[in-house]
């Protein structure tokens, strides 16, 4: 399984920044997954502890996916924003290219 992005990166901090989605990570995600993602197929989840500003509970732990190629590449095409359409613009592009016969 290819996974985007890589093991030590996040979509919460790259896919889901760079789509400017408004929706909290969480709410979107699981929103997102009802398109039929499966988890261990499409994405696995990986959950972090991170630092709090709390002195009373330091740490919480954050839900985060890493996802296959073909998933993150689903998620942007789904997007209905201007992002969105780029993304949508860029892959059928590319599609082009790669179908234009060879003289």
């Amino acid at each position: 399984m290819q996974l985007f992005p890589p093991p030590t990166k996040s979509i919460r901090g790259e896919l889901h920044e760079a789509l400017e989605i408004k929706t909290p990570y969480t709410k979107w995600f699981s929103r997102m997954c009802e398109y039929g993602f499966a988890e261990n197929s499409d994405f696995i989840l990986v959950r972090q502890n991170c630092q709090t500003n709390n002195p009373k509970n330091p740490t919480t732990t954050v839900d985060d996916h890493h996802l296959t190629i073909d998933m993150a590449k689903e998620l942007c095409m789904i997007q209905r924003s201007k992002v969105g359409r780029k993304c949508r613009q860029y892959f059928i592009e590319v599609e082009k290219q790669i179908y234009i016969p060879i003289s």
